[in-house]
Formats: structure tokens, sequence, C-alpha cells
């Protein structure tokens, strides 16, 4: 092939269809041409890896990809560290996932499912006019090839669209989402020195942006992908719609450049220092996409892909190729609210090819969930699996709920955005294995010494050159972090940090890291992250968060956070509940530990260096394989006890009571722990959960405790100590009914979110949404006393008098944000309308699944309202609850008329309020799970309230156990705490 030879991909992709061969065949046809022997099993394995310059250039040439130049030289050396693929080949990365497939321009190519509005969708040409003008307007504001580009969004087709775009131009792409903290943001993006900031600012601080821009001192300008009003400050900012509707709309060709031009910059998790910013090229990028996709995924134009992942995660990069296989490719950025959400996501849009992680599986299975009987999976063929191990008895429940289809185990990373180990269309599917090495990689399991491993655990390498090795790493001017990360432990040989064990058909089983690296539940976390977020707590003078496997659980992980205090300081609930608070607003939701343990120190090498392999072996008590190499071994014996020790893990001491009970009160307090959990006698240190109690259980016990003693105890108080004897210090330390009634929920700085408390005038339905809540402001709940001296119940106005005179002893001036749920977002208005009246500025008034009250309804909505709810007993099994409810004023067992007597006289007192007119916004999250929409009536809230804004959130008013959760049950309430922070003002 000479210098000039170009290949234009008119077509580029194999033949489709149901009665087809594998387009694995057809390419192992071509090898044995190439290769003049029959290449049956692993001998086209062999082939690859043996004689890879050949494989290589076959493959490109197969392909036709669009590209130019000469592929004479495949390699310029053997060195896996520093060998170049293609250098006379150029290509541009957009041009081959875009270009004109002739049969297939009019077919879907992209969709963008958003819960809550129709889907958008693009076919073929329209994607590709889309970003062609992004990339017009892109280099309107001053992008050029080379430069680098910060994209924050969720999974959006505005986000893959502007990625596209941007590697249009030849500029280099990296990606995060906007829940991500602005320290590890910046901990990224800071070594990117980038030109263009692109955000999507709905669900970040509103602050984010001012410090993105401020740390990211080379970017020149922003763009937002929302509409949102643009910021006010020195740097330009435009919004990138408006400046797509002002270029010209006549396409501009897309630059080939060199095929180890920069393309994408992916971050590690940071384990030894701050996150690796790895460059990686496009050639290799995509040659080692369109390798997986077609040979190992037999992915083509009649397939729909959906893999649910977010811009963070390389598994987004990966899915965007698929493009350049015709395939149709399904973006979604919703909540999974359930087993069932992605099912139902893949029977709805007809997916073909599925990906998902080993924790969403395990989800589905201990829901009992079964896709098979639930959603119509036709269409479905493979099932993809990544992020985490695979375990064998995940293979076996999909077998039996999903059905015939093969779950595919794939493996590789972000360090080499592709896969190691992955699937076959010609091979079965091994129990608990990876089907194949992926081919054109001579990935192996070796020993220390680096001599290969067959059927033994071992480290995973590549001992020979491959396409999508990385370029380098930025800040790295000679190469010497690069050759540290990959290189120094086996040389020649990339090392990978995984443990695998290869068979000699070629399948694999992963054993998870070899390194410090966490994974929780597919999620990777570097611990210097960790401690880059806790390095500013004044309390904190070190910390280590490793894995600890939940022995209850096999296969499952959590995070253990080892703090090292600084002298003085004591490791208390309060201390933790920061901690967590501040990785989850600084850094994400995934950076929360299950569990905060104090310790005296670290363990340490003696060279200096920490070794989170000796102190995950001491957490999850474990030999330390390692303790001969450690300065400090004794620190292991340490972490181990305060992990095992008597206290049990993540409990802290109870103080002194300081006297003893009353002997009338403790035995009524043990009475209604009997009852609610429905044992004849407790032993005072049996724990709550242990003895069968759920959370619902939990709230009924402290409804029960305040109703009949007159004690309100905090679920994060009870949570401390579940126990019989926990309950009663808690009761003894509360004292009675007499306390405050505006309290602290979770302290911060600023002005404070009120929330207002239930029908039963309690706060604790709050506690998981508190828990989530993604801001630095304090949050306050307000008690609300229902009854009178006289046992009278009262009406809403004389508990809004309460309530101002309350709020205002705290914060005498406004602005005020109030919130909400059901009975509370009824007071919650009028409070917001009384202090209107008063001359008090509301900034921000949320209504949590607030169903208007009778009185405010016409005739024609109460009976529709009335209808549904009898539609939806009938149709769930439910019309004798419901009956009984209305009858015996009883619905759950251990629960008692004193307690359902106070929630149906709140109820009275609410419907029969009508509410007053508001002329200020609300915000209103509305329980997807609900009455049929006859029934909702929000034109009630609408005929009071105009400026109402509505917003979806998973489960249902009511919580009903876990296949009916509530809006605020601990499943959903991270969902719920995320839409309310984003809205929050």
């Amino acid at each position: 092939m000479g210098d000039a030879d170009v290949r234009d991909g008119a077509t580029g992709i194999g033949a489709t269809g149901a009665d087809r061969d594998p387009q694995l065949a057809g390419f192992r046809a071509r090898c044995e041409h190439v290769a003049g022997v029959r290449l049956e099993g692993e001998a086209l394995h062999a082939f690859s890896v043996e004689r890879l310059e050949e494989f290589w250039r076959t493959f490109l040439l197969w392909t036709e990809l669009p590209w130019s130049g000469s592929a004479d030289v495949v390699l310029t050396g053997d060195d896996v560290e520093t060998a170049q693929f293609f250098p006379g080949v150029r290509l541009n990365y957009a041009e081959a996932l875009l270009r004109p497939l002739p049969a297939y321009e009019d077919r879907i190519a992209l969709s963008w499912v958003h819960p809550g509005r129709p889907a958008e969708r693009l076919t073929r040409a329209d994607l590709r006019t889309r970003v062609q003008r992004t990339a017009n307007a892109l280099t309107e504001l001053g992008l050029r090839a080379g430069e680098r580009m910060v994209l924050i969004a969720s999974n959006t087709a505005e986000a893959a669209i502007t990625a596209l775009a941007g590697a249009a131009v030849g500029a280099v792409v990296s990606t995060a989402t906007p829940d991500m903290g602005t320290t590890t943001l910046l901990g990224r993006f800071a070594q990117l020195e980038p030109a263009l900031l692109v955000v999507d600012r709905v669900g970040m601080p509103a602050e984010a942006v001012s410090v993105l821009q401020a740390g990211l001192r080379t970017v020149r300008g922003l763009v937002a992908l929302d509409d949102l009003p643009l910021p006010r400050d020195s740097t330009r900012s435009d919004r990138l719609a408006d400046v797509v509707a002002g270029v010209s709309p006549t396409p501009v060709p897309w630059e080939r450049r060199p095929f180890d031009s920069a393309l994408f910059v992916m971050f590690s998790s940071g384990t030894t220092g701050p996150p690796k910013a790895m460059v990686h090229g496009a050639g290799g990028t995509l040659l080692e996409h369109v390798k997986e996709h077609r040979l190992h995924g037999d992915l083509g134009p009649d397939d729909t892909l959906y893999f649910h992942t977010t811009t963070a995660w390389m598994m987004w990069h990966w899915q965007l190729s698929a493009l350049a296989v015709g395939a149709h490719v399904v973006l979604y950025d919703g909540p999974v609210a359930g087993p069932g959400t992605l099912w139902e996501l893949v029977a709805e849009e007809g997916v073909t090819v599925f990906g998902t992680s080993p924790a969403y599986l395990q989800l589905c299975q201990d829901a009992g969930y079964r896709p098979a009987d639930a959603v119509d999976l036709c269409r479905l063929r493979a099932v993809l699996s990544t992020g985490g191990v695979l375990h064998d008895w995940q293979y076996d429940w999909a077998a039996d709920a999903i059905g015939a289809i093969p779950l595919q185990s794939i493996s590789g990373g972000t360090d080499i955005l592709g896969c190691f180990v992955l699937g076959s269309p010609e091979r079965p599917v091994r129990r608990g294995r990876s089907q194949v090495r992926s081919l054109g990689l001579d990935v192996a399991a070796v020993d220390e010494d680096g001599r290969e491993l067959v059927g033994a655990v071992g480290e995973l390498v590549c001992r020979r050159p491959f396409p999508s090795r990385p370029i380098g790493l930025l800040q790295d001017p000679d190469g010497t972090r690069f050759h540290a990360s990959y290189f120094a432990r086996h040389p020649g040989m990339w090392t990978h940090g995984d443990l695998v064990d290869f068979d000699t058909d070629g399948s694999a089983r992963l054993h998870g890291r070899s390194d410090g690296v966490l994974n929780i539940d597919g999620v990777r976390i570097g611990p210097s992250e960790i401690r880059t977020v806790l390095r500013g707590l004044p309390e904190v003078a070190d910390t280590m968060a490793v894995e600890q496997r939940v022995a209850d659980q096999p296969g499952t992980c959590r995070m253990v956070l080892l703090v090292v205090l600084r002298p003085g300081a004591t490791m208390d609930r309060a201390l933790a509940r920061s901690i967590r608070q501040k990785l989850r607003v600084e850094g994400s939701p995934a950076h929360v530990p299950s569990l905060v343990v104090a310790v005296p120190e670290l363990p340490v090498t003696h060279n200096g260096k920490y070794s989170e392999r000796a102190a995950r072996d001491a957490v999850n008590g474990d030999p330390v394989v390692n303790r001969d190499a450690l300065r400090n071994p004794e620190s292991t014996v340490a972490i181990t006890t305060a992990v095992h020790g008597d206290a049990g893990p993540g409990s802290f001491p109870v103080p002194p009571t300081g006297g003893p009970m009353d002997v009338g009160l403790a035995q009524a307090a043990s009475r209604i722990w009997c009852e609610v959990l429905g044992i004849g006698d407790a032993a005072v240190d049996g724990d709550f959960t242990d003895l069968g109690g759920t959370s619902r259980q939990a709230m009924s016990l402290l409804r029960r405790v305040e109703l009949d003693l007159g004690v309100h105890v905090p679920v994060q108080r009870f949570a401390q100590r579940p126990t019989l004897h926990g309950l009663l210090d808690a009761i003894l330390e509360a004292g009675s009914a007499t306390a405050e009634t505006l309290v602290v929920l979770r302290p911060g700085r600023g002005r404070p979110l009120v929330l207002l408390s239930d029908a039963w005038g309690q706060l604790n339905l709050y506690a998981a949404l508190v828990e989530h809540l993604d801001t630095t402001r304090p949050i306050h709940g307000l008690r609300l006393s229902l009854v009178d001296e006289a046992d009278r119940a009262k009406n809403v106005p004389e508990l809004v008098q309460d309530a101002i005179a309350s709020l205002l002893r705290v914060q005498p001036e406004g602005p005020y944000s109030l919130l909400g749920y059901s009975f509370g977002g009824v007071v919650a208005h009028e409070v917001a309308v009384a202090l209107g009246d008063l001359g008090h500025r509301v900034s921000y008034l949320g209504l949590i699944d607030v169903l208007p009250p009778d009185a405010a309804m016409t005739r024609r909505e109460r009976a529709a309202r009335r209808g549904a709810t009898v539609f939806e007993s009938v149709t769930s099994g439910n019309l004798v609850r419901a009956v009984l409810r209305r009858l015996d004023r009883r619905v759950e067992p251990g629960t008692t008329r004193s307690e359902w007597e106070m929630f149906w006289r709140a109820a009275e007192v609410l419907n029969r309020h009508v509410p007053s007119a508001y002329g200020g916004a609300v915000t209103y999250y509305l329980a997807e799970e609900r009455l049929p929409v006859v029934g909702n009536n929000l034109e009630a809230w609408r005929r009071v309230a105009p400026h109402l804004m509505v917003t979806e959130v998973p489960g249902r008013h009511w919580d009903r156990g876990e296949r009916h959760a509530g809006v605020l049950s601990a499943r959903n309430a991270e969902v719920l705490a995320a839409r309310i922070s984003a809205t929050l003002r």
C-alpha cells in the first residue's frame, strides 16, 4: 500500500441479520488467507499476538474505516512501553463514527431517554448534522486542534454531540459528571490545563462553576449546555445552543490527523497521588473499540446498544464508538428507582445488547426480580457486565431469571480504554468466567517473577504492544510516572493491577484489584482522592480507605475509612457525620464510607510508603501477608481491634445516663419494643435489626415512644445503639416532649433549610433525606405540636402561628427556605404565605408529594381521587386493607390505635383546610408510583400556587416495603435529595 492510498470508508460494516454468520467468522477467513493456515479455537488469538503486525494491518483494511496515508509500517518497535502503531496513517475519530452509510442514513442512531418526557431520537444523518454544526460552533468559540476541552455533563444527547464535535475539530476531550464535587474535579482537570469549559449546570451547586473557573486558570471561555442564566465574570460565557444557531450550517471537512493524535484524557483513581491523567490516541481508541464491537460483540447496524454508564466512566466513550459499526446507541440519564428500571428500558427501546454491572444484577436477584417474567426481552441477545467481579451464583440467577441469553463478563479499564478479556459470539459462556482474551492483546497471568501462570491466580499483564495503550501521562515530560505506573513491576510488560487466572481454553476469571484502588459496587475510588478532601478537617491527621468484605453478602464490599486523629480529637458521631458530609459534598456519593473508624496509625513500609494491602488484610481479619515489609507491623493489630472490637463496627460508646430510669417508664418502653417487633420478650442487648425489625418498624417504634410516653427520640440517636438498652438510655437523655420545637438535624453554614414535621409531629421520616442532601447549609427540623393542652387537635392556622413563632426566634430575617412532605408540606405552604404577609422573603418552598386537602378540590376532583384510590386498591389486592384502614384506622402490624388515631386526626384537620393563595415559586416533587393521573389533582395546587414547578422522584407517597418504597425511604432518598439539592435556593 502506497503513501497516497486513501480509504473513504463508504460502508465499513459487515452484513447483518439473524441468518448471517458472526462477523468474527468472516474476519477469521481473511486472517487464514494471510496466515496460510487454519485458525480454529485459540489459534486465531495466537496468530493475533505472534504475528502482530499482520493481524493489525489485516484488521484495519477489513474494517473499511475512513483513513488516509500508508499502513505499510504497523509498528515502530516491539517494546510495549514505547512502540507506536501506524505512524503513516491519518484519520478523524468523529468522521469514522459518523461517516455516511447509505443503507442506514434514515435509521435511528442515537436515542436519549429521560424520565418524564419523550425520548429524543436522531437518525444517523441528523446526528452527523448536529455534530457538524456543533463543531462549527466550537471553532467559532476559538477551540483549536490540540487544545483541551473539559465537558461536565450527564449522560445526555447534548453531551455526546459536544464530545464528538470536540473530537471532530481535533480537540482533546475529558469528561465528568455534574455531581462530582469541585475538589475532585479540580484535582483532575487542573493538570489538564483546558482552554474551554463546557458544563451542564443542572445538578451542580450554584457556586461550583465559579470555583472551577477560579481553579482552571487556562480556561478562556465557559460554554453552558443548560438554559440557566449565564454567569457574570471576566471569563467569556456563552450558551452553546445560541452559538450553534448563529453559525453557518455548511459542513466543514474534518481534518484527518496522525494515528496517535490525542483524543481523550481519562483519569485514574489516584491510588498513590493525584489522579493520573492518561492521554489516549484517536487511532488506538478507534481500532480497539471497533475490534471489540465487531469481533467480540458481533455488533452491527441491526443492533441497539444500551450500556448503563455515566460520562465519568470509560464505558461512556466505549458505547459512543459503537456508532462506528452503525449500531443504535441509547443514552439514559435517569435514576435507577428499583430492579425493574433498566430492564424496562431494555424492553421499551428494543435493546439487543445490554451492558450493566454485577451490583445491578445482584440488586435484581436480592429483590426477587425476574426480568424474563416482567418485561419482553425478545430482542435482547447478550448481556454484558463489567465494573466488578461477576460471581458464579450470578450466572445461575441470570440463566434462571433472564433466560438463555449469554451473560458475558468483560474487563479492562480506564487505563487502556478497552478490554483485556471479554465475550465471543462463537464460544459458550463458562459459569464465572470471561469467555476469551481480547484479540491482538497478549494478555497473561504471571507470578512475581514474571513467569506465566495457567490455571492459577496471577498478575494481569500484556506482553506485547497494543494500540489502545495510552500515549502517556500529562505532567510527565520524561515518562517517569508512566513507566513507574505500568512497567516497573514487570519490565517489558504492561502491568494492569488486576488479579486473574487463565484456563487452557483462554477463558479468564477476575479476582479483583491487586493495588490500593477501591472497587465499591463497580465504582473505582482512589484513597488519595479521599485524603485530599479530608485534609482540611482540623480533627483529622491522616486517612486511608480500604475495602472490607461484607460477611453476609458474598462478593460484596464496602468502604472502611481508617482515620488517624490529631491530639485531643475524639471520634464521635458528630465527627463521623462531618467526615461523610464533606466527602459527599466535595467528592461524590461514591466517596462516602460505610464505616468510619479511628486508629492510632496507618501501616507504612520501610521505605515510607503506605500499605493499603496490609490495612485491607487487617480490616478483613486476614493474615497480613506483607507484615515483614512494614515499619510498624503493630498498626495492623490496632486496626483489626478497632474494626472488630467489642463495640462492633461503626458503633460508638453511649454516654452514661446519669441516673436510674423510672421503673414504670422502662416497663412501658419494653412493652412498646415487644409489640412493635411482635415478640414476647427481648434481651436488653438484642439488636433491633437482628430481632427482625425493619426501618419502617423503627419509625413506628419511635412514634409510639413519643405518643405513648411523651418523649421524642431522633432516629439518628436510636441508630447509634439500636437495642432496648440503647432506647432506654435515649429516652432518659431526651427527657420529655417539652424540648425545643426547632432542632438542628444537620449543622452547616449560612441560612438553614427548615423541614416541617409529619402528621405525627415527628421529623424522623426525613432521616435518609437529611443524610443525602448535597448542601453545606444547616438543616433544621420544625416539630409541630398537633394537639393543645386539652388534647384538642389544632387547626392549620394554629399550627402556622406556632411555627412562625419558633422560626422567627431562630431566624429573625429572611430569606427563608421551607420544605415539607404531605401534612408538613401543607403547613409549609401556609407558613410561606404568612411570612410573605409579614414582609419576609421566601426564597424556596418545596412540597414533597403533598396531596391537596379535600377542601381545596372540586367535587369532580374529589370523586376522581376516590375512584383512583379504589382502582389502585383493587388492582393491587389491597382493597381489604383500604377498608380496614377506614374502619379500624389501623394499617400495619405492631401499630396501635393511639398511633393511627393521631394520624387520622391530623388528616381530618388537613382535609378541612383550604390553602391560601401564594404568588411565589413552588417546587413540587411528585412521586412516580402514584394513583392514575386523574387522581393526582395537581390542578388544585396550581389554582393557589400558579408558579408551581413539578419534578418526578422515584417511589410512592406511602412506604409499603421494598416493592413499593416511599419517596422518603432509604432506597429513594438519595435521588430525592439530589433533585432537592439541585433546586434549593
